[in-house]
């Protein structure tokens, strides 16, 4: 059967958090996925979500992995865990070396190795309430755990744009969280994941962003809501350079131009880079597009829905109920 998960409006009051999250529960939708990038902490946010919904997953995709020492990660992964037993999924990403000082103070981005030994030594805590880890000069240390009642164990996710991350979640992750990826990336990443991982149970979600329109006026705007935000993540060289590698080297350059210069970088996005990261259209067109996802390996396309018009909310759940499967 396949799988529809849907990130929500993280940026908007609780309030109005919970009633995303109980509408997608009643529209049948598998997971809730809240991404952590600035704003609310996303084990908090989605420990209040856990108690207000009844069925559906919570993941967490993707937490950075330098945000927070792993004890204090793998505290607040049990604490989720046994707050929606069986519901929960935590990713974790390396970070990105752009932002992690200005915005966080973090002394840098992880690397894939540290990623996937993360992943090991979380799963093992919360198997054995007895955490492995390394102090601040490197030192190897032991911590009994204490109050731990996981009955569930969550699943674990990396947060993957390369090969070598794929790897790391091939071979010691649960699943992997994919994010502005193309048809044709998507599917070669998902082959790279077929060949190296284990014979773990493994999923493949990714981040779409989406916008269900009707008329010409309405596409246009979600385009343009579409190329306000990935003229934001281009200042990345993750994604940038991922999409460049993709054919759209000359579409990125532009957007990349117009920031040196102090120009409006998002009217550089052209239509052909919204058109291979988004869908954007009819609920027909948008569908399609996530049976081609399908096709390429992705197991559970996660909305990500941009909304148009004066009532945002009007769009935003028309969109989730156009969807629903």
């Amino acid at each position: 059967m396949a799988r529809l998960g849907t990130a929500l409006i993280t940026r908007a009051p609780f309030a109005q958090l919970i009633e995303q999250a109980n509408l997608v529960e009643g529209l049948g939708y598998d997971r809730i996925w809240i991404p952590e990038i600035s704003g609310r902490d996303a084990f908090v946010t989605a420990a209040v979500l856990a108690t207000q919904t009844h069925s559906i997953g919570i993941g967490l995709g993707v937490v950075p992995l330098p945000s927070r020492p792993l004890p204090a990660l793998e505290m607040a992964t049990a604490a989720l865990a046994e707050c929606a037993p069986g519901r929960v999924a935590v990713g974790l990403g390396a970070g990105h070396r752009e932002t992690a000082a200005s915005q966080f103070g973090w002394p840098g981005s992880s690397t894939p190795a540290a990623v996937g030994e993360a992943i090991v030594s979380l799963r093992e805590a919360l198997r054995s309430a007895t955490l492995h880890h390394r102090g601040a000069s490197g030192e190897p240390l032991v911590l009994q755990l204490r109050g731990q009642h996981v009955q569930t164990p969550p699943e674990l996710f990396v947060g993957a744009l390369r090969d070598r991350m794929v790897t790391v979640a091939a071979q010691n992750a649960d699943g992997m969280l994919l994010n502005w990826v193309t048809e044709r990336r998507a599917a070669r990443l998902c082959e790279v994941a077929a060949a190296r991982r284990t014979d773990r149970q493994f999923t493949t979600a990714a981040y779409v962003p989406v916008c269900v329109v009707d008329g010409a006026t309405a596409r246009e705007e979600a385009y343009r809501e579409v190329a306000g935000q990935l003229s934001s993540y281009l200042q990345l060289s993750a994604y940038g350079d991922l999409l460049s590698d993709d054919g759209y080297a000359e579409d990125v350059e532009a957007v990349r131009a117009a920031r040196r210069r102090g120009q409006d970088a998002a009217a550089a996005v052209s239509a052909r880079l919204v058109e291979a990261v988004a869908l954007i259209g009819d609920a027909d067109e948008v569908k399609a597009g996530l049976n081609r996802l399908r096709a390429a390996g992705i197991d559970e396309p996660v909305l990500a829905p941009v909304t148009v018009g004066a009532d945002s909310a009007a769009s935003l759940f028309g969109t989730w109920a156009a969807l629903a499967e």
